[in-house]
C-alpha cells in the first residue's frame, strides 16, 4: 500500500503537560495551545484518509522549525503532538505504531511546517 503524505502548514508545536487547574474540584486540562494545534493538524490530515489503516504503521515527520530567538521544543513532544492529532483518523490507536522516523531541522519562519508520510508496513515486513 502506498504511503499518505500530507503537510501541515505553520509552526509546529511541541505537545505540553495536562494542566493541574481548580473549577470547585481538581480538574486536569490540556492546554488550549495544544489542543488548538492537534485539531489543526486533524483537519489538514482528514482529506487524505477513507478510514484508519488497520494493523501496524510505519510513521515518519520531518519537523522545520525556526529557531533564532525563539524557544524550541523536544523532538518526542513534537513527534507525540502528531501522533495524537492522527490517532483515530490514520490508524486507530497509537498502539499500531511500529517504527517511528523524526527529524527536526532550522528553517525560516516563512517556511514552518511539519512533513507527515505514514504508511501501513507491509505483511512481509511483519513475517521477517
Amino acid at each position: 500500500m502506498k504511503p499518505v503524505l500530507f503537510i501541515v502548514p505553520g509552526r509546529p508545536v511541541p505537545k505540553k503537560r495536562p494542566r493541574l487547574g481548580y473549577r470547585g474540584r481538581r480538574v486536569y486540562y490540556t492546554p488550549e495551545e495544544t489542543k488548538a494545534y492537534e485539531q489543526h493538524v486533524g483537519w489538514v490530515a482528514r482529506p487524505k484518509f477513507e478510514r484508519p489503516f488497520e494493523g501496524p504503521v510505519i510513521v515518519r515527520l520531518r519537523f522545520f522549525v525556526a529557531a533564532k530567538g525563539r524557544a524550541r521544543g523536544d523532538l518526542d513532544n513534537y513527534t507525540k503532538a502528531v501522533l495524537d492529532s492522527v490517532t483515530g483518523i490514520a490508524f486507530r490507536d497509537d498502539s499500531q505504531v511500529v517504527k517511528i522516523e523524526a527529524e527536526l531541522f532550522e528553517c525560516p519562519s516563512s517556511l514552518e511546517r511539519v512533513e507527515v508520510e505514514i504508511e501501513q508496513r507491509a505483511e512481509a515486513e511483519e513475517a521477517s
